[in-house]
């Protein structure tokens, strides 16, 4: 124990200075590591806002410049000065920048003065803008302006330029409405994979949503381009989340910036997240640091392990013998005989072993002449008693530590010829595949059970001759009256022919009373036979046929004492016992209901319930019942309540060994009332439990 207790504390030690060494430097690296990687994330963000704020930019000036230009057609001027709107056609101009620039779904756009769109380029649909954020008054009009806002279609960058005639009165104004594609495909370049997303407070503005029509929670997905993996992201992590990041967010091996999209008025409007592959961010700094700490550390540790291992071998090796001595004083002071085996071979063994067989001194000489324990196992055909033999390619010891729930046994001859028998059980020892097989002598316990086999095989057999008595007397009283019927008509018979008095038609008729009766004593002795003498083997018995056979059996004790047997079942039960077994039993049962019966009460109320439900047989008669401090006492053999009008002895320990043990069937009994024919009963109910 000494030992364990110093070894315990080294390894504690080692473990406590090790955890505190490693936690150092854990600290350590993840300090500088989050300062550094702090760095590159705020570099990062900073990079990848600066450049969408450059793409918007250039962007919105290119879109000024074109709105500029496109203002200044004297076509345009025309058309507003004789109201001729229809004639307004910029698709040409649209797709032509579509075709040479990189720009993308160019929209163009002609408002009147009340703020009306009176052209699109990209649809027919026309109507009033005052709900736009940039257009909440009418002089914004007169102003060259650039902008992010929502319409009706998306949300986008609106470039804007007055329509003044020669007295600078306002016609109205010309927008080129462009989108976040092209600068979603100039982001991508740089590994970057951009949404546009606008606030979902604008889902009710968004009408006929173009380029892209998915919406998430009513947060419109703006960019057609947008990954669909992204939004599904988005869209199961909860996008709330992330269009409300104030910088960035790093999770899931990525890096998200967010950009406020904003509008002429500073207030946020939209977002453009940028997811960026973690693995894209150089992190080679870090890891070389972290790389050099973790090197460091496993250093150290392997300097302290081999200290401590050096440590631990000294202290070993000068305690072992020690240990080894202290075993083996362990090992022979068992009252049982320990051996150390792999099923094969004894490879150690405790003093008991030698005590048991007297003609070895030790285990070399043992092993000389056997080599195995399990040559020494005796064969008492008894399948709880292990041999050496091969059980589904384990040996005994394997065979027995594998089956740790049954109880196996071994007998062997001691030195001078007298058989012992053992309890065994085999334990593993750690880390090795050895056994430990301890052999417990329980010889005067298996004396103990055969002694009590003995008496129970008497007593059955005694409860056996009680019963069969029994039927005797019952054949006796079934033949009675048919022995006086023959009797009597043969004297009369007789006397009548000496004074030749005897008529043919008197003959025929008496001849044919004697024959009915003879075949009713014939009938008596073959019901006695088939219901004793029965040898059948078979094992799977019919419940309901083997109680109306034992009721039929019965019929003439029952009819002559005025007693009413009622048999009800919901369905028949198959028993794994022998059928003239279950009879005999059954029998003791109504025996005992009858007996009760005939000396406690009036013949009209002599009632035998005999009924099968859920599994539960119930024999209840209206005998009167007995005294509930006896009724413990009914099963235990020899005891009897004759003078209670109750139970023969043997009857119903027969019967609570045979439910119990054989059938391992729980079996109640129990004083009831109840009512039958609207009569108020009391007698004895069995109730045995078949499930």
């Amino acid at each position: 124990m000494q030992i364990n207790k110093n070894f315990l504390i080294i390894i504690l030690s080692f473990f406590l200075i090790s955890s505190l060494l490693v936690f150092l430097v854990y600290s350590s690296i993840s300090k500088k590591q989050d300062e550094i990687l702090e760095k590159i994330y705020q570099t990062t963000y900073k990079n990848i806002n600066e450049k969408v704020s450059n793409l918007i930019s250039d962007k919105s000036n290119t879109s000024l410049a074109i709105a500029i230009a496109l203002s200044k057609d004297e076509n345009l001027y025309s058309h507003f000065r004789n109201e001729d709107y229809e004639k307004l056609n910029y698709k040409g101009i649209a797709k032509l920048i579509e075709d040479n620039s990189k720009y993308k779904n160019i929209w163009i756009q002609v408002l009147d003065k009340n703020r009306n769109s009176i052209y699109r380029s990209w649809t027919n649909i026309r109507g009033g803008l005052q709900f736009r954020d940039d257009l909440q008054n009418q002089n914004v009009l007169r102003n060259i302006s650039t902008s992010i806002s929502i319409g009706l279609f998306n949300i986008g960058i609106k470039a804007r330029t007055p329509i003044l005639d020669e007295n600078n009165e306002l016609f109205g104004a010309l927008e080129i409405v462009t989108h976040f594609d092209s600068i979603s495909e100039d982001l991508e370049k740089d590994s970057l994979e951009p949404i546009v997303i606008a606030e979902k407070r604008f889902r009710k503005n968004i009408k006929y949503p173009m380029l892209s029509s998915t919406f998430i929670d009513d947060y419109h997905i703006a960019n057609g381009n947008a990954s669909k993996k992204l939004c599904n992201y988005l869209e199961k992590n909860g996008i709330e989340k992330y269009v409300n990041i104030d910088t960035y967010l790093v999770e899931n091996g990525y890096f998200i910036a967010n950009y406020h999209l904003l509008n002429d008025k500073g207030d946020k409007i939209g977002s453009i997240l940028n997811f960026y592959d973690l693995k894209n961010l150089d992190l080679e700094y870090v890891n070389s640091l972290k790389k050099q700490n973790i090197l460091t550390a496993l250093i150290v540790l392997m300097l302290l392990l081999f200290a401590t291992i050096i440590y631990m071998y000294s202290k070993y090796v000068k305690n072992i013998k020690a240990s080894e001595q202290k075993n083996r004083l362990i090992l022979d002071t068992q009252s049982s005989i320990v051996i150390i085996t792999n099923g094969k071979e004894i490879l150690d063994a405790n003093k008991k072993l030698f005590d048991f067989f007297v003609d070895y001194d030790n285990l070399i000489d043992f092993k000389k002449e056997v080599h195995c324990i399990c040559k020494k196992f005796v064969d008492i055909k008894n399948e709880d008693y292990l041999l050496d033999l091969d059980y589904d390619a384990k040996n005994w010891a394997q065979h027995a530590l594998f089956n740790q729930d049954k109880d196996f046994k071994v007998a062997m001859y001691d030195s001078n010829e007298n058989l012992k028998h053992f309890s065994l059980k085999v334990s593993k020892l750690e880390d090795n595949d050895l056994l430990i097989a301890t052999f417990t002598d329980i010889s005067k316990d298996i004396l103990k059970s055969e002694r009590e086999k003995n008496e129970q095989k008497f007593i059955y057999q005694q409860a056996k001759i009680n019963a069969i008595s029994n039927t005797l007397e019952n054949i006796a009283h079934q033949w009675r009256q048919p022995l006086s019927v023959i009797s009597t008509l043969a004297s009369g018979l007789k006397l009548k022919k000496e004074l030749n008095i005897l008529q043919d038609k008197e003959l025929v008729k008496s001849c044919d009373t004697i024959v009915f009766n003879t075949s009713k004593l014939s009938n008596t002795i073959e019901n006695f036979s088939n219901f004793f003498m029965n040898s059948s083997t078979e094992n799977r018995t019919s419940l309901v046929e083997n109680i109306h056979q034992v009721i039929e059996f019965l019929d003439s004790i029952l009819e002559r004492n005025g007693i009413v047997c009622l048999f009800e079942y919901d369905r028949d039960i198959l028993l794994n016992c022998e059928s003239n077994t279950f009879s005999e039993v059954f029998l003791n049962i109504l025996d005992n209901s009858i007996a009760a019966l005939i000396e406690n009460t009036i013949e009209s109320d002599r009632y035998i319930l005999i009924k099968i439900e859920n599994s539960v047989l119930t024999i209840k008669d209206s005998g009167g019942g007995i005294d509930e401090k006896i009724v413990s006492k009914i099963f235990e053999p020899y005891f009897t309540t004759k003078h209670q009008s109750y139970g023969v002895g043997l009857g119903l320990y027969i019967v609570e060994e045979f439910f119990t043990k054989t059938l391992n069937k729980k079996i109640e009994l129990k004083n009831e009332e109840f009512v039958h024919e609207n009569k108020n009963l009391k007698g004895l109910n069995f109730i045995i439990y078949l499930h």
